[in-house]
């Protein structure tokens, strides 16, 4: 599958970085990015752009971006944590609203940062997502001192296929594409927390999600493509600790996905977690009147709290 290869940040927002880098200087609450800030391009932007949003959902992202969200009340003196959300949508659209903006606001209601990543998707095919994904990371650890944020507190959430594109940054956080130059190669881009919706995990057998394969890999993908795209083959040492949603009687992407993932993690990481609900609904995401799942929320930011992300209120 035929794919551009984006690898040289806007000169512009390199020089942003660069410059707070340098400086050591916090901005002030006035001087935070309020617009989305695109993550690649060459010399100029992809032209014409197909993005176009319908029925909240996006499609067609040409130039990938992360949009902020911060909290109302924060302490100058205290840096925040902060999240990068992946809606899902197959690697066919991106559920934005109830898998993004309104996941954003949640964590901004417990005093994290939050950042809400458009991302390509199948016009681009693997590694496109993946290369987005880590590009995110990135981009919020570069400007870490700049945004008043924990460089140590940066974590990944994603639903359904975007929970395919976190779990892929968590376990793939060093993948580099060949030949491919990137500024901002050395800021790390491994989370240290991952939370997973839902996710499309396998790529293989009778669990595998095969609208997210055909979109991701294409009609024939290669047995390494994968293979490595099965991310429970991916799990290793050093993984950050891991939080699992799922419903037991999801008919979209079954269960199995999380349960082979989590099998996984937890022989590396045991601060992990997986929460299975009796629910058959796919793409809950914090909808209310969903039954015992409704709660997942709140479990969460205990998780949170325990595992020290965020004080406990």
């Amino acid at each position: 599958m035929k794919y551009p290869r984006l690898s040289v940040v806007r000169q512009g927002l390199f020089f942003f970085f660069m410059t707070f880098a340098v400086s050591g200087a916090v901005a002030e609450m006035t001087s935070l990015p309020q617009d989305p800030l695109t993550l690649w391009s060459e010399q100029k932007p992809v032209t014409p752009d197909r993005e176009k949003t319908e029925n909240g959902r996006v499609f067609g992202v040409d130039n990938p971006s992360i949009t902020p969200f911060w909290p109302e009340n924060r302490s100058a003196d205290a840096p925040l944590p902060a999240v990068v959300i992946f809606p899902g949508g197959g690697y066919v659209r991106l559920a934005i609203e109830h898998e993004g903006y309104d996941i954003a606001r949640w964590f901004n209601s417990l005093g994290v940062a939050a950042f809400v990543v458009k991302y390509r998707m199948q016009e681009y095919g693997f590694p496109a997502p993946l290369l987005d994904g880590l590009r995110a990371v990135r981009v919020v650890r570069a400007n870490a001192e700049a945004w008043g944020l924990d460089a140590s507190k940066i974590g990944v959430i994603g639903f359904s296929a975007g929970g395919h594109l976190a779990a892929s940054v968590t376990t793939r956080y060093d993948f580099r594409e060949s030949g491919a130059t990137d500024p901002l190669e050395a800021v790390s881009a491994r989370p240290d927390f991952s939370i997973l919706g839902y996710p499309v995990i396998t790529l293989q057998g009778e669990d595998a999600h095969a609208g997210s394969r055909q979109a991701l890999l294409g009609d024939q993908p290669s047995a390494q493509l994968l293979q490595e795209n099965s991310l429970e083959n991916q799990v290793k040492a050093g993984i950050p600790p891991v939080f699992i949603v799922h419903g037991i009687g999801d008919k979209a992407v079954p269960v199995g996905n999380s349960l082979v993932f989590f099998n996984q993690v937890q022989k590396h990481n045991p601060d992990s977690e997986l929460h299975v609900y009796q629910t058959n609904v796919h793409g809950f995401g914090m909808r209310k009147d969903q039954g015992t799942v409704t709660a997942w929320p709140e479990v969460l930011k205990n998780w949170l709290q325990h595992n020290g992300v965020i004080a406990a209120q």
